[in-house]
């Protein structure tokens, strides 16, 4: 229902009054009651505040009720930003409660697929996917007079792109107030970037004693279960135990099954994949007389009080994605967990009694972890983040970021939405990317049901497949082997989620269920979802069409299955793993996608044979699905492509990288990183890699033979691409040579690992108090000090400090080995030379 706003009631301001929890008791108990007024006083005076309060503080099941009464929020409603559904819930269940209410008056929620407000309510709990629709449906945000981001300091994707556009929507509505809450954040990065008054609020915990159990040789789901049974042997409680992921958990619940547990001792698991009626059985409190031992993940560690938990057992690791943009692959790793994040584990377990953290950690171990959990925007794949953008109408450098996204992500993430006809050339949102982006499901999902709803006249039924297929693809994890047989069970199971999910995307499609389904069609359905996934057979594995290479897991039912659609890869083990797919037809490709698969004539070199070869190729991405020979003359401009062709696959080791080239990138480099990369063009491999055509393309053409390629000098070649005041530049600030005060020119190396370095002659130094120095005097030298036969003596930095502090020593070795030549007692005022003394007496006194 949409929300009207209301001033506050008297009977509210009631009931905030009289609830089970008296106002005095709340001053007395909750400490961020004394920081109300504080808070209140900024928040009048400015529009965005922070609020550092730790666990049991009271600042998300408290503080919201409060701000309700205060007379500049009475003619707008309060939006508070929740990270999880669960917390999301729970929070909304427990103020409703507060102020003996139902869910869905005062104080109500919206996550996703699932909803309870009404024309009454006034404090609307969402998660962070609601937020950001919310500010796209309505940039100004109206009616709105508080937005309150609680938990920030998990730093999730949308959370952060939220904040973002809030504070955009500040600059047309000074009015609009901003409240970030945390309990363990790098604030002082926050406040930069806000603006923004710091308050700080004392936590209400009890003391928790932390224990370091030192890791064992047993896995470490097995020794968290062990440990969480022989805590509770020892001190009956209820155990909250932290475990990385479903596997552990799985595993740890295996464990305590083969144990004899007490009969009042149960187990539950908390995390993502269950559904909330499940989660919230793992968080209420077990039956009087009953215990209960908890298994969860990092879903635990915040906004959630687990009733009655006074013993945690702490495996200190979770499971975490990282995009690789290369591949285009998110790698699932377990990695260790942040001070930050520990320290909130082990506060679940003072709530509410004085408790106990078992840390399986040593503690010297565990002072090195990370002080903060990293940005989610640092690590994730950026494609619903991207649309998010363009849907805003703007580009990503046109936002004020907390922590910007890579660039490379950002990338990966524009190619595809290119791909599916979402972005312009430009990056702007298409008229066909607002139509995926008003699905309301991720961008792959949403190019499938358009493409299936676009396509329900001439194969009924289509529609209501792809809403099945993208209820469940939602979540990977939800895949079974037999998709054909999960989406027929699906199909008839109208009361598990999923079915409820697929009824609302078909809604949105304008379609109705069906009893039967066109699963003939489902191959092509997930090639609208994933066209960079589509793999084709190489050798012992896959290539994608994006250029990857993947493999199924040895005993894998597809096998030998010559093209796939790849729905679900992750990085296993250093291999690009295949986790599901399905076979796909040739001539299914060919007949659904002919009007983007046109035949295009490739040359290519040939190692083994020594020989360039044409032929005409239907292509998909990367893919060469359909080949024919083709007998005809090569052209210079063919014979170029093909040599980009063989160097973009093979990489730049095939070319003949000289010192001389190698040194003049170094060199160009060294510019970039101390005076700005727009100085030069960049010459890392990465770069001139991927701007081959432009700097070597034009060499290519007459080149005919491999030896022809590798003996192309580079150096003149790359120079080139500098200008004439580059060149002098470049010579000005980091010249090659280096002239000794003798006149000797002596070639500088900036390839070596240490910075640039002089190898010269010590007798050649004589005199030279201060150390060279290059780029304005921003580096020195490092020096090479070498004896007559040119074995090195010494390496400084320090020209004046190896003369009054090593010289003797090098001195009286020398004077033993090379007697002929000089070896002053003060070098700094010594006379530099090249000669003998013998030869310097000539010089003297010439006959």
């Amino acid at each position: 229902m949409a929300s009207v706003l209301l001033p506050l009631p008297y009977s509210l301001k009631r009931r905030l009054s009289n609830t089970a929890v008296t106002k005095k008791e709340l001053k007395v108990g909750l400490p961020v009651a004394e920081v109300l007024p504080e808070l209140c006083r900024l928040l009048k005076s400015g529009n965005r505040l922070i609020l550092s309060a730790p666990p049991g503080a009271g600042k998300s099941t408290w503080l919201p009720l409060q701000l309700l009464q205060q007379p500049d929020f009475a003619s707008g409603q309060i939006i508070m930003l929740e990270p999880r559904r669960l917390a999301a819930k729970t929070i909304a269940s427990y103020l409703a409660q507060q102020l003996n209410e139902p869910v869905g008056q005062t104080v109500g929620y919206q996550i996703r697929h699932d909803s309870c407000q009404s024309a009454a309510t006034r404090l609307l709990i969402v998660t962070e996917g609601i937020l950001t629709r919310k500010l796209q449906q309505d940039p100004e945000l109206a009616g709105v007079s508080l937005l309150i981001f609680d938990e920030f300091h998990e730093r999730s994707l949308h959370a952060d792109l939220a904040l973002a556009l809030s504070l955009e929507v500040q600059q047309l509505r000074e009015d609009l107030k901003i409240l970030v809450m945390s309990a363990t954040l790098d604030v002082a990065g926050l406040e930069h970037y806000l603006q923004a008054p710091l308050v700080s609020s004392s936590g209400r915990s009890y003391p928790v004693d932390i224990q370091y159990i030192k890791p064992g040789s047993e896995p470490l789901a097995v020794q968290g279960a062990r440990q969480a049974l022989s805590a509770f042997n020892d001190e009956p409680g209820n155990i909250l135990v932290f475990l990385p992921g479903q596997a552990e958990i799985n595993k740890a619940r295996e464990f305590l099954a083969t144990q004899s547990l007490p009969a009042n001792l149960q187990v539950y698991s908390l995390l993502g994949v269950l559904s909330l009626a499940e989660q919230q059985a793992a968080i209420a409190a077990p039956p009087t007389g009953y215990y209960k031992i908890v298994l969860a993940t990092n879903l635990a560690e915040t906004s959630l009080t687990i009733d009655g938990v006074n013993l945690v057992v702490d495996t200190g690791l979770c499971r975490r994605a990282s995009f690789n943009p290369r591949h285009g692959i998110s790698k699932l790793e377990t990695v260790a967990v942040s001070q930050a994040a520990a320290i909130q584990r082990a506060g679940r377990a003072g709530r509410q009694a004085p408790g106990r953290c078992y840390r399986i950690d040593t503690l010297e171990l565990w002072q090195r972890r990370a002080a903060f959990e990293p940005a989610e925007i640092e690590l994730a794949e950026l494609t619903q983040l991207r649309l998010e953008i363009a849907v805003w109408g703007c580009l990503p450098d046109d936002i004020n970021w907390l922590t910007p996204p890579p660039p490379a992500h950002l990338a990966v993430a524009s190619r595809l939405l290119q791909q599916f006809a979402a972005l312009d050339e430009a990056g702007g949102i298409t008229s066909y990317g607002r139509r995926l982006y008003q699905t309301g499901s991720s961008v792959r999902l949403a190019n499938m049901l358009l493409y299936a709803a676009e396509h329900e006249t001439q194969t009924p039924g289509l529609a209501w497949l792809a809403a099945l297929v993208a209820a469940l693809l939602e979540d990977s994890r939800n895949l079974q082997a037999n998709l054909d047989q999960q989406l027929q069970t699906l199909a008839h199971s109208k009361h598990v989620p999923q079915y409820q999910q697929a009824q609302s995307f078909a809604r949105r499609l304008g379609v109705n269920s069906r009893a039967s389904l066109p699963l003939q069609w489902l191959p092509m359905l997930l090639l609208r979802a994933f066209p960079d996934q589509l793999a084709q057979r190489r050798g012992q594995g896959y290539l994608l069409a994006n250029g990857v290479g993947a493999s199924l897991a040895p005993d894998h039912p597809l096998q030998d299955t010559e093209l796939l659609v790849v729905l679900d890869i992750q990085q296993w083990q250093q291999q690009n793993r295949i986790r599901h797919a399905i076979a796909i037809k040739l001539d299914d490709i060919l007949a659904d996608w002919q009007q983007h698969l046109n035949w295009q004539l490739k040359t290519g070199w040939n190692d083994k044979t020594a020989s360039f070869s044409s032929e005409r190729q239907r292509c998909f991405g990367q893919l060469v699905l359909q080949r024919q020979p083709v007998q005809n003359a090569i052209t210079a401009a063919e014979r170029q492509q093909a040599w980009l062709d063989y160097l973009s696959r093979r990489g730049l080791a095939e070319l003949n990288w000289s010192d001389a080239a190698q040194s003049l990138c170094a060199r160009v480099q060294l510019i970039r990183q101390h005076q700005g990369a727009d100085i030069l063009p960049d010459f890392s491999p990465a770069a001139l890699l991927a701007e081959l055509a432009s700097w070597l393309g034009p060499h290519l053409g007459n080149i005919r033979k491999k030896i022809q390629l590798t003996q192309l000098e580079l150096e003149p070649i790359l120079l080139a691409r500098l200008s004439y005041q580059q060149q002098q530049r470049l010579q000005q600030l980091l010249p090659v040579y280096w002239q000794t005060p003798t006149g000797s020119r002596l070639k500088i190396d900036y390839l070596h690992p240490g910075g640039p370095q002089l190898s010269v002659k010590v007798q050649e130094m004589y005199g030279q108090l201060t150390t060279p120095v290059v780029l304005n005097g921003a580096i020195a030298l490092t020096i090479a000090l070498l004896a007559p036969g040119r074995q090195p003596l010494q390496v400084t930095r320090d020209l004046a400090s190896f003369w009054q502090n090593s010289w003797q020593d090098v001195k009286k070795e020398m004077k033993g080995r090379y007697p002929k030549h000089y070896w002053p007692d003060n070098p700094a005022d010594a006379q530099p030379t090249t000669k003998t003394k013998k030869a310097m007496l000539r010089d003297v006194n010439p006959k």
